[in-house]
């Protein structure tokens, strides 16, 4: 069998091969690259373990043979390197992404060294190396990293040099070449060949000429047109650009994502996103989001143990981070494992370069129309040519005439029209400030029936400021930022739970303080919300670096879905003791509290005692306030569990995030569009019912809420069905955002989810249409969305709505003009035919037509802007077809007026000249 046979070499610089043994051996094909990566003539290589194939870029002056030599030696080597049974002495194969080997190993590091050697020469097919079985300080040691210092910054650049950046292999584009190429490769470039042939047969080499000449006029509309799409599509690709936080010589920086490489320890927070492969070492309530691998909707709980089994899947190894998942609770640590193209990312960006993109549905209903009409264009061509050649007329002039006719009545540009619509589009909304990620998202956006619309940060601004405060059964109004008391003479500040509040807000947040504007305000870096607590501390005459430099903070406990709240605990004056400070949902802490304090006593939290505590809670909440809960305790140094149990409760503050300027009017237009409007927040009942109130979200009908808790019970049918009325959806988790957006999906209509933070990460994802906010958003919601608002306007979805609307219907009026247009001339031909009245149009006519009135009035049609009340349209079905019934017969009807009117013009030129030809 030979070990490597040509498949296309044809083209200079270019060549496909199959080999033998490539197909489903990841090592082999990676000890295969490994060895060609290093011939200077070779300058780009990809294999394949699906097809068993291996496309090589190489040097157009290098003979074909030279590479085909070079390709056999290499192929051959890998062979002896990938056999398992490796002759003593001799090293294992060295990987691309092997790690790195300690100088000075310890001896306990030999076993250590074996075991991963064992995984790199026996792991199975398309799985990186185990290092789930490792313990992680064993892992670091391998990779000469300490899980606290990091690497040092000297071999940072021998790393980076060694493994190459930390990106992913780019797409391949079509080259203006190929691009051309295609426009060739149709059946109706086909036909125009063979009238050309016959053309030429006949003496015609004039007629011969003029058709080649149509055919590259028309190659190159096709491909002016199809090169814009192709550079929008290429633009999308590079949307967002990463940071990572990592550990190096012992400090915490922030590097580009490229610049990561093995060895590292990243920092794990939520919102951010995993930059490489990597083997977690630290984690802390740490959920992860690994949809985009392992297709699991909910984020999985991560740990840092070692694993016992290898050949587990990729979902199961809870120890793992994969690059290009997004951290969504808790904290942690991780080593780097793998980095660019050897990550499992990689892998899998590999494989979907090899595999044919999948096309819209619009694009698959316009390529069985253009079918249907070819094969049923010949069948009539045929037709014809039998009639004419019965008739008496020539069998090479109707030979000519009927393939003429063929290459006029097919719409050459049908499959093109989706793509060049979407790409138009695009750029129209590129313009307006929205990024689309997919083409087809662009359309899709015109069928939206419901949307669904994130509160904080959308609907409102998510610049919060803290207007009411409750504690020690005082109501504390906070008026242009100081504390106002209802008691004349009484310092609010001065009161003792006010202060310790205060201290709370000041400690319990990770807002930074980077110095103070000219206006005299603190320049804080953090959340809307952090930054507003901030604030009030600081207005308050209260030093918040001072109290955070007597009360360092050792550790945070981040928010999380099971977890309503997050924590921080702080080095104390006292030794052996620590604070613990917790902020968060009121009613979550309250049930937390065994005592409170009033007046500066500590007192027990009675049943009594809560309920005023639960009223003020609910009159924030009823004010559509965001409603936060405060408590702390002090521990000892030792206490690892339970930090956030038997705390005392400090008070409640309330903080307004009024709604976006013009909001309401927008939500108006959304329902004249008729798409439904549906809010969603994880806000308290109370606020959430206030604020859709105020924005009239239901449009006027009853307005129907579900809070989480009812949600939760619901079985699925239940809540498919009840999908279809609730306008609001409150105190819910990013679970619930996704089963939400599923469940309205279910119940038979499209879903648009708007949003701009981690917990709408999946929601984004899986509805028909994820739309994030630019500005505010997180890195998460933008990443996982198929449009981006580059300025936080919702406004400029409506005006999205129109262009994605617009798209549909300027598809369907040049596939109508097309269809309409060409159906005549097969109806003309064919009546004056059997009329006897000879051929009513010539080659050259029907070629013209095809070139003048086909092609750039389709185009014209493409460049329509949206009417002016496509907003005032229902939106469509998106299962019903491109056309119905009625459609095709209005086509028929004006291909007859056409028909008719050419047919009419040319007996009237019979009856004055006689001649067919002069007529």
């Amino acid at each position: 069998m030979n070990i490597l046979t040509p498949v296309h070499t044809r083209i200079k610089g270019r060549a496909r091969f199959a080999v033998s043994g490539l197909k489903r051996s990841a090592s082999f094909k990676q000890l295969l690259i490994d060895q060609l990566a290093a011939v200077d003539d070779i300058s780009g290589i990809t294999a394949s373990t699906v097809t068993g194939k291996i496309l090589v870029f190489y040097d157009r002056k290098t003979p074909l043979e030279t590479i085909t030599e070079t390709l056999q030696t290499a192929i051959l080597t890998s062979k002896q390197q990938n056999n398992p049974s490796i002759p003593a002495g001799k090293k294992p194969p060295r990987r691309q992404q092997a790690p790195l080997r300690p100088k000075n190993a310890p001896s306990g590091m030999q076993k250590v060294k074996t075991c991963v050697q064992s995984i790199l020469r026996h792991r199975q097919s398309d799985t990186e190396n185990n290092w789930h079985v490792l313990p992680g300080q064993d892992a670091a040691a391998f990779f000469q990293s300490d899980i606290n210092q990091g690497i040092s910054r000297e071999s940072v650049l021998d790393r980076r040099h060694r493994f190459g950046e930390n990106v992913l292999p780019k797409t391949r584009c079509r080259s203006g070449l190929q691009i051309f190429m295609e426009q060739m490769n149709s059946l109706p470039v086909y036909l125009l060949g063979a009238v050309a042939g016959v053309s030429i047969v006949m003496g015609g080499m004039l007629d011969a000429v003029i058709v080649f000449g149509v055919v590259l006029a028309n190659a190159a509309i096709g491909y002016v047109t199809e090169s814009k799409a192709e550079k929008n599509i290429d633009a999308l690709n590079d949307l967002v650009h990463h940071m990572a936080e990592v550990v190096r010589d012992g400090k915490s920086l922030f590097i580009s994502a490229e610049a990561v490489v093995p060895g590292d320890i990243l920092v794990l927070k939520p919102g951010s996103f995993v930059p490489a492969d990597s083997r977690i070492i630290q984690a802390s309530r740490l959920t992860i989001d690994e949809s985009m691998l392992t297709g699991e909707s909910l984020p999985v709980e991560k740990h840092a143990h070692p694993l016992n089994q290898t050949d587990i899947p990729l979902g199961d190894r809870k120890n793992m981070a994969y690059m290009g998942t997004c951290i969504t609770g808790g904290q942690g640590r991780s080593l780097v494992v793998a980095t660019g193209r050897n990550t499992q990312l990689g892998r899998l960006k590999i494989l979907l370069d090899e595999t044919q993109t999948t096309r819209s549905p619009i694009e698959r209903q316009l390529d069985t129309i253009g079918d249907q009409l070819i094969y049923g264009c010949l069948a009539i061509c045929g037709g014809v040519f039998a009639m004419g050649t019965l008739m008496g007329f020539g069998i090479l002039n109707m030979l000519r005439m009927s393939i003429s006719l063929a290459a006029a009545a097919v719409p050459e540009g049908l499959p093109s029209i989706a793509t060049v619509n979407f790409a138009l589009g695009i750029s129209r909304m590129k313009k307006n400030n929205v990024l689309v990620r997919r083409l087809p998202a662009a359309e899709t956006l015109g069928a939206i029936q419901t949307i669904c619309l994130d509160k904080t940060g959308t609907i409102t601004m998510n610049r919060m400021k803290a207007i009411s405060i409750y504690t020690g059964e005082k109501w504390i109004s906070v008026e242009k930022g100081s504390l106002v008391s209802p008691d004349a003479g009484v310092t609010p500040v001065n009161i003792p739970e006010i202060e310790q509040l205060l201290y709370v807000c000041a400690l319990c947040c990770e807002t930074k303080i980077n110095g103070r504007c000219a206006d005299g305000r603190l320049d804080i870096s953090g959340s809307a919300t952090e930054s507003a607590l901030t604030e009030l501390v600081d207005n308050a005459g209260i030093d918040v670096k001072s109290i955070r430099k007597t009360a360092p903070l050792i550790r945070i406990n981040h928010r999380s879905e099971k977890q309503l709240f997050m924590s921080t605990v702080h080095r104390t004056p006292t030794a052996g003791e620590h604070f613990v400070m917790v902020k968060g949902s009121p009613l979550e802490i309250l049930s937390r509290c065994d005592t409170q304090i009033i007046d500066g006593r500590t007192v027990t939290l009675t049943p009594e005692a809560r309920t005023p505590i639960q009223d003020a809670n609910a009159v924030m909440a009823g004010n559509a306030l965001r409603v936060l809960g405060f408590a702390c305790r002090t521990v000892s140094a030792d206490t690892e569990k339970d930090l956030e149990t038997h705390l005392t409760w400090l008070g409640l503050i309330g903080l307004a995030d009024p709604p976006r300027e013009g909001i309401e009017a927008l939500i108006a237009q959304f329902h004249k569009a008729g798409i439904r409007t549906v809010m969603i927040t994880g806000d308290q009942q109370i606020s959430a019912l206030a604020i859709a109130r105020q924005l009239h979200l239901s449009g006027g009908a009853p307005l129907e809420i579900m809070d989480a808790v009812e949600l939760a019970e619901l079985d699925e049918q239940t809540l498919v069905n009840r999908a279809r009325t609730v306008h609001v959806y409150s105190r819910v988790t990013p679970s619930d955002k996704l089963k939400i957006v599923k469940a309205i999906q279910a119940s038979g209509q499209t879903v648009a989810m708007t949003g701009d933070g981690i917990n709408d990460g999946p929601a984004l994802k899986a509805a028909d249409i994820g739309i994030a906010m630019g500005s505010s958003g997180t890195d998460l919601a933008r990443d996982v969305a198929d449009m981006v608002l580059t300025r936080d306007s919702l406004e400029l979805l409506a005006v999205s709505l129109a262009d994605g609307r617009s798209i549909y219907q300027n598809i369907r009026k040049s596939v109508h003009y097309s269809l309409a247009t060409n159906i005549s001339e097969i109806q003309l031909m064919t009546t004056a035919i059997a009329l006897g009245l000879g051929s009513p149009l010539n080659v050259m006519q029907l070629l013209w037509i095809n070139m003048i009135s086909d092609i750039l009035p389709g185009l014209a049609l493409s460049l329509e802007k949206p009417e002016g009340d496509v907003l005032e349209m229902q939106p469509r079905n998106p299962d019903d077809p491109l056309f119905n019934n009625k459609d095709f017969c209005t086509m028929l009807m004006e291909s007859s007026a056409i028909t008719g009117g050419a047919l009419g013009t040319m007996l009237y030129g019979l009856s004055r000249y006689g001649s067919a030809a002069t007529a």
